[in-house]
């Protein structure tokens, strides 16, 4: 966990000015190529090359927690679905065919840039030219009554020691494995591709696969959604513990918590944090109390951080830890009387919890939960994505009005998901 260390905190302005200008050019630039004719851009024209599966008969060869390194020539196609331009996807991309859809790992951002939605795309998953087949895998699939399958996915082979929660695959990282297997068609070749409405029955339930669900990982469209009045959100008080310790980990669920956006940037997670939204919320996983947000459990800190307590002695650190905690330096508080009593070893040292919060704060991908009828379904949107402070319509927290939603429709754990490209996809029903 934390050291011990005084930490200094300054500020600096730097003034600048500069007066506006009209660049003027003398010379006139050549007209760019397309990407299709730079060398190494994967670019192939229809016909170059034949898939030999659908999706569905390629995740069909998976079996739930056991992935596998493809050896066999098997080629699929499928249009891309996703754009990660807005933020709430990240270093993946969804392909879908008639037969299902499936996430494809790519370890770059801005792919939006070279994967359009609705261009084609061929994967070559056996071994390549240079490069050992791809994995193929699920995320999120847990055994057990309250479990279920996860989302069929692409990647490259996990390797244990790499910073995962339960990964069965890793992202590709490397051009080279990429260009060995990923291939585009070209650009003026964009087919639109029109999402599904589905209807409750048609949902798939927590054993479902692409064989008894062909909606899985396609873009499908929900109707009639209303709000659960309850988010799922899980924070760590620490980036370098395990993320599956159950003393790092706080819960936020079975409420809103007073999130009311579709997610939380970190200026967002932190004003919330400061503000007492979250002070209730226990350290640890179900049956676990380590202390709750606002009052850390004395054991578990000297067990995990007692530098943490040893700072409390010099008022310079606890200065520190006041600014993570409130937001301001004690000697800003209007009230010097409420800043006295705040800054007493005894008071401070029990908000350890928030300070940790606050010190490795994030942005946080929020499940935002609806109901369609009596089945329950997820909206999961990302801290990073451009709309993720945006606040949820009034009329859809009370439940007054339902939304459609059109997304990538996944799996985690047996439970539906669905994963927006844009706020626009979401649309409030009159």
């Amino acid at each position: 966990m934390k050291k011990y260390i005084v930490v200094t905190l300054a500020a600096c302005a730097l003034l600048s000015s500069c007066e506006e200008f009209q660049p003027v050019f003398t010379f006139q630039y050549k007209d760019s190529e397309n990407y299709e004719n730079v060398p190494g851009s994967n670019v192939v024209q229809p016909g170059d090359i034949t898939p030999t599966r659908t999706i569905a008969e390629l995740v069909n060869l998976y079996t739930p927690g056991n992935q596998i390194v493809i050896e066999d020539d098997i080629v699929i196609a499928g249009r891309v679905i996703s754009s990660d331009k807005r933020g709430n996807f990240y270093k993946q991309i969804f392909l879908q065919d008639e037969t299902g859809g499936i996430e494809l790992k790519l370890g770059k951002n801005s792919l939006y840039n070279d994967y359009k939605p609705g261009q084609m795309v061929y994967v070559k998953c056996g071994p390549g030219e240079k490069t050992g087949g791809l994995t193929l895998a699920s995320y999120g699939y847990k055994t057990g009554n309250y479990g279920g399958n996860g989302m069929p996915q692409l990647g490259s082979t996990f390797h244990p020691g790499e910073y995962a929660v339960t990964y069965e695959s890793s992202y590709i990282m490397s051009d080279r494995i990429i260009n060995d297997h990923v291939f585009r068609g070209p650009y003026d070749d964009i087919v639109e591709q029109v999402p599904v409405v589905l209807t409750e029955s048609q949902l798939p339930n927590n054993t479902a696969t692409h064989a008894t669900c062909p909606y899985i990982g396609r873009l499908v469209t929900l109707k009639g959604l209303k709000y659960a009045n309850e988010v799922f959100t899980l924070l760590y008080l620490s980036s370098e513990s395990s993320s599956k310790e159950s003393k790092n980990r706080v819960f936020l669920s079975d409420q809103t918590w007073g999130i009311d956006s579709w997610a939380m940037s970190k200026v967002n997670f932190l004003e919330r944090l400061r503000n007492g939204d979250f002070d209730t919320a226990t350290v640890g996983n179900s049956g676990d109390n380590f202390g709750s947000v606002s009052v850390a459990n004395i054991d578990h800190v000297k067990e995990t951080d007692p530098g943490f307590l040893d700072g409390m002695k010099d008022e310079g650190f606890r200065r520190v830890v006041y600014y993570w905690v409130y937001g301001i330096f004690p000697e800003e508080e209007e009230d010097q009387n409420l800043a006295e009593e705040r800054m007493k070893p005894e008071n401070l040292q029990k908000y350890w919890v928030r300070y940790c919060l606050a010190t490795n704060a994030n942005g946080y991908s929020v499940s935002q939960y609806f109901k369609m009828g009596g089945t329950e379904i997820q909206l999961r949107t990302s801290g990073f994505a451009k709309f993720a402070d945006q606040k949820i319509p009034q009329e859809v927290l009370d439940g007054s009005k339902t939304v459609s939603i059109t997304g990538i429709l996944t799996m985690y754990q047996g439970s539906i998901q669905l994963v927006v490209n844009d706020i626009t996809d979401i649309v409030v029903e009159k």
